[in-house]
C-alpha cells in the first residue's frame, strides 16, 4: 500500500491596501483595520476639507483604544494626530491588534487609506 501526501502552500500576501474613509463629510471612527502578521503602515490623508483633525489609535483585543504615534513622511516629525491633508504617515503596527483613524472634526470630506506591509 502507498501512501501519499499533500503539500499545501499556503500564501501570504506582503502586501494589502486598506480604506479607513472614503470622503468621509462627517466625523467618524471609521474602519478598523486587523493588523495580523503586518508590520508596517502607510497612510494617506487627503481630501478638499478646508479643516479637519484625525486622530491615531491601537485598538486592543478587549477594544480598548491607545493612541498610536506616528511618523509623517514630510518633515519627520512624530505625532498621534494631524490637522493637515494631503499628506503621508507611517506607523510601526508590529505587535498592535488592530488601528483605526478617528476623523474627530471635519468641514468638506477627508479620505484615508493605508497600504500594509509584512
Amino acid at each position: 500500500m502507498t501512501e501519499t501526501t499533500e503539500s499545501v502552500v499556503i500564501t501570504i500576501p506582503d502586501k494589502t491596501s486598506f480604506t479607513f474613509h472614503e470622503a468621509t463629510t462627517a466625523p467618524s471612527e471609521g474602519e478598523e483595520f486587523v493588523v495580523d502578521h503586518f508590520r508596517e503602515l502607510t497612510v494617506k490623508i487627503s481630501g478638499s476639507s478646508t479643516s479637519r483633525e484625525v486622530k491615531f489609535y491601537a485598538i486592543d483585543e478587549n477594544g480598548e483604544k491607545s493612541v498610536l504615534s506616528g511618523t509623517n513622511k514630510k518633515d519627520f516629525q512624530l505625532a498621534s494626530s494631524t490637522l493637515n491633508t494631503n499628506e503621508y504617515w507611517d506607523f510601526d503596527v508590529a505587535g498592535v491588534f488592530k488601528v483605526m483613524f478617528e476623523v474627530s472634526s471635519v468641514n468638506g470630506d477627508v479620505s484615508v487609506k493605508g497600504i500594509a506591509v509584512s
